[in-house]
């Protein structure tokens, strides 16, 4: 497949102004959430409605929250009912925020071609916008845009699924001045992702289809050439009651050979299989530890399905290698109101969560994160500044 050389309509570096009160840098460390829908009396729906990047410490203590206009210039809104989408991920010091570029209220937006990207940096500021192509080979066409990582504030990955032949699902990348379709559309090959995350230096991503359910490599690396082969990494076939459906992902190099030995996944399935998937590498494959379901009713940890059951999609995570603990924090899977909850794994499969944080009243959290350290370059580390961030490195586990 060839390159597919496609005009970005809006390429902007001008600090973007919020339509909420910006008062503090994002901390290091903390999590960041995005959230959709209005509030209030206004139903999730298949509406165009509001996005915001909210802010929390891991204990679950509210900083800030960043509102994108839903008018105007800068708009950027997201279906408040297409559960798949709106995975933020930050790596770099940078977080890469998926929606639309269409006014709220507009009707069945997840399926409109007017998908944009919006990178903030540790300011909280929006230090790129771009809009997708609406002509010509469209990015997701017709369909949905789920999630984007940017590896610097002009370029970035993003993922989704398509509808129509030949498929503009997949993954794409963006270096700034075009759109390159780089995942493979082969026979057997996903064209229909979740969520998009770098590893170890490695692109990989979630998929819930046919052609294999679990976590998939895309080419070598970070590839930015038109298609490159997906290998399914994490196999998660055969797991549970039913086909897997993963969403968020983390996974680490625990003991620094350069070498992923631990994977943890969210799977939004309120079935046995389903909930936070621990998986470890033993050299040749990858192995299910334990699949937990998370009991809203007790606050529990259980392998068995039943009442109170939730289903989780947002996940991000750390690993402490002086205790040999992982601290997870989840987004549940509920229609609205949903809860950010934490887990702590510290070498056997733990029994309970800790709920941290409620989304609202007809609101919903998405995806998760955790706020990364920048690149020396691009952030300026001296004195005391460089001595905090060494100190949080630990968390920055996307390198």
């Amino acid at each position: 497949m060839k390159k597919i050389i496609l005009p970005i309509l809006t390429l902007s570096f001008a600090l973007f102004t919020s339509t909420s009160a910006k008062a503090v840098n994002l901390t290091v460390g903390n999590l960041v959430v995005e959230r959709v829908g209005v509030g209030g009396a206004t139903i999730l729906a298949s509406t165009a409605q509001n996005v915001a990047v909210l802010e929390f410490t891991t204990s679950g203590t509210a900083v800030q929250t960043i509102t994108f206009p839903t008018t105007g210039a800068d708009q950027m809104t997201d279906s408040g009912s297409a559960t798949s989408n709106g995975n933020l991920n930050s790596y770099n010091g940078l977080v890469a925020v998926t929606g639309y570029n269409s006014p709220a209220g507009t009707t069945s937006v997840a399926s409109s071609n007017t998908k944009v990207t919006s990178v903030l940096d540790n300011t909280g500021a929006v230090v790129n916008r771009i809009t997708y192509p609406t002509t010509g080979t469209i990015p997701f066409t017709g369909n949905n845009l789920r999630s984007a990582i940017a590896t610097s504030s002009t370029t970035f990955y993003a993922s989704g699924t398509a509808s129509g032949t030949p498929s503009t699902g997949g993954v794409w990348y963006s270096d700034g001045a075009s759109f390159t379709q780089v995942s493979s559309t082969a026979t057997g090959q996903p064209t229909n992702f979740r969520n998009v995350e770098i590893y170890n230096g490695q692109l990989f991503a979630s998929s819930s289809s046919t052609t294999g359910y679990g976590i998939w490599s895309i080419g070598t690396g970070l590839p930015t050439s038109a298609g490159s082969t997906s290998t399914l990494a994490i196999n998660m076939a055969g797991i549970g009651t039913g086909n897997a459906s993963p969403s968020g992902f983390v996974m680490f190099d625990t003991n620094k050979d350069s070498l992923l030995d631990t994977a943890f996944i969210a799977d939004d399935r309120t079935s046995a299989g389903g909930g936070l998937q621990k998986w470890t590498f033993n050299g040749t494959a990858w192995v299910n530890s334990y699949s937990l379901l998370f009991n809203a009713a007790t606050s529990g940890l259980t392998g068995t399905a039943g009442s109170g059951i939730v289903g989780i999609r947002g996940l991000t995570g750390g690993y402490d290698d002086t205790t040999g603990a992982f601290s997870l924090f989840a987004t549940t899977a509920d229609a609205s109101n949903n809860k950010i909850v934490s887990v702590v794994d510290t070498g056997t499969a733990p029994t309970t969560f800790t709920t941290l944080a409620s989304a609202g009243t007809n609101l919903a959290f998405r995806g998760i994160d955790i706020v990364t350290v920048p690149e020396p370059s691009s952030a300026t580390l001296l004195g005391l500044g460089f001595l905090a961030l060494l100190g949080v490195r630990r968390l920055n586990r996307k390198a």
